[in-house]
């Protein structure tokens, strides 16, 4: 009875600690590009400051993935929401475009330091015939914060400004904070006597997660895309008034996705679930191509997207846990991570080069055909 309750009690705070961190999260990604406009950037510097954004998640995971293995999940786990908690005091002091970039390195540290850590903390803690479920229930909780923080943040800016948001994401972030101190999560057993070298090492020649880490990568290029012109892309050819709205139905599907993909991992298998949620989201991105005049495409590709993507990454996470070493597990997720980033980066550029040549409709064709044929592959070679 004790273990259950402390098994339910530390879910609980992680799943409760990672929604408002989340929530800092997404917050930032749609108000600070709209932050630096205000103070006198352009749409370039907008982009620019993503990018560094991103790039210091990737580089920064070299250090904090193994330290989750190493050091054990907590000390990284706060480590990360004390930086997405402080980010937004320190763009209360914004007086300077410019002043984004350092301050988008610093909060690159929350990025690296947390995401692989919880999801590690989860996996550690809930029985291992469940995993797929919980783990589908924690990226439950990630879509939850993506559809509650950017418009609640919209609705503050809009009616206080900008400086109460960031009071208020600040708050927030403070609350996770202490959330994630009243965690228990001890140093794995041994984990101090691998270095962070040979650790990250193992998680990269392990050639058994190369097609999952293949299958995170290509599931995170058409979501890049997507995420970062589908609204774009909409205001142009339809007169959806809300073209935000796509990404409103893409978290709906997700729910959905993330509240029955890991169950049905666990029960037939995570290649059952992996390679069509890909090709899922890659059908969704292509279908976009075929928007203009019909509007009707917008709620059927946010589906197919929604479901891939929050399907697909549920059972991937899943599949990482089952095939990678327990002293290595952090690691392994943080490159997973990487991956993520890495992708969604290269996504959008594919889709802003291709775009600018031919169009957004084709550019969309593109991506999606890429992302379709590259899981085809990984599961026919797999297969065979």
């Amino acid at each position: 009875m004790g273990q259950n309750y402390k098994f339910l009690r530390d879910l609980a705070l992680i799943f409760f600690g990672a929604f408002f961190v989340f929530i800092n999260f997404y917050t930032s990604m749609t108000v600070i590009p709209l932050y630096v406009i205000e103070m006198g950037g352009d749409e370039f510097f907008s982009g620019l400051q993503g990018t560094v954004f991103f790039i210091s998640g990737v580089i920064l995971r070299l250090y904090f993935g193994p330290m989750a293995d190493k050091k054990g999940r907590k000390v990284p786990l706060l480590i990360g929401a004390f930086v997405f908690a402080t980010t937004p005091l320190l763009l209360l002091m914004v007086s300077s475009y410019w002043m984004f970039i350092p301050i988008r390195i610093y909060q690159g540290i929350g990025l690296a330091a947390f995401l692989s850590s919880s999801s590690s903390f989860v996996a550690d803690i809930v029985p291992r015939e469940r995993l797929g479920t919980y783990v589908g229930a924690y990226r439950l909780v990630i879509t939850l914060a993506l559809l509650t923080g950017p418009a609640a943040a919209q609705l503050v800016i809009n009616n206080y400004g900008f400086s109460a948001c960031f009071v208020l994401t600040f708050l927030t972030g403070f609350l996770a904070v202490i959330l994630i101190a009243l965690i228990n999560a001890s140093p794995l057993p041994g984990s101090e006597e691998t270095s962070t070298y040979k650790n990250m090492l193992l998680a990269l020649q392990d050639k058994t997660l190369w097609p999952i880490y293949g299958g995170v990568f290509l599931l995170s290029l058409g979501y890049g895309g997507i995420l970062n012109f589908a609204t774009v892309y909409i205001s142009q050819v339809t007169d959806v008034l809300n073209p935000a709205i796509y990404f409103t139905y893409f978290a709906l599907a997700g729910i959905a996705a993330n509240l029955t993909m890991g169950y049905i991992s666990d029960r037939l298998g995570r290649k059952a679930v992996v390679w069509p949620s890909v090709m899922m989201l890659a059908v969704g991105c292509g279908s976009l191509y075929f928007l203009p005049g019909n509007p009707g495409i917008l709620i059927l590709s946010s589906c197919l997207a929604g479901i891939g993507f929050s399907g697909g990454i549920a059972a991937l996470v899943a599949w990482l846990v089952d095939k990678a070493e327990e002293k290595i597990r952090a690691t392994v997720l943080s490159v997973q991570e990487s991956c993520i980033d890495s992708a969604i980066a290269l996504g959008s550029l594919l889709i802003g080069i291709t775009g600018a040549m031919v169009g957004l409709p084709l550019s969309f064709a593109v991506v999606g055909a890429i992302t379709f044929v590259g899981a085809l592959t990984l599961a026919l070679t797999k297969a065979s």
